[in-house]
């Protein structure tokens, strides 16, 4: 998937690596608002809710609202996790 990203938009694939970086494993999110995103990533807010549009239309993550401009980024964990659905014994 991240090839596919880097070739159709190439900042919301560094968004999504962003956030697979920081992934919560309890809960396979990121917690964060869009003005803290944007200053890891020296852009605009504008430009991360146009990156997060864009992934969520691709079926990269699910963005749930929290309170205020904070969001959960939900991530697929067996994208972002190599091994996640093969190091269970009934996987």
């Amino acid at each position: 998937r991240i090839r596919n990203l880097i070739q159709s938009n190439p900042g919301a694939a560094r968004l999504y690596s962003v956030l697979s970086e920081h992934i919560d494993g309890n809960c396979g999110a990121v917690v964060a608002d869009q003005q803290f995103l944007a200053d890891q990533l020296s852009e605009t807010t504008r430009t991360i809710r146009n990156w997060v549009s864009f992934l969520e239309e691709n079926n990269c993550l699910v963005k749930i609202p929290i309170a205020g401009k904070i969001c959960a980024y939900a991530l697929d964990p067996a994208e972002v996790w190599k091994g996640y659905n093969t190091s269970k014994p009934y996987a």
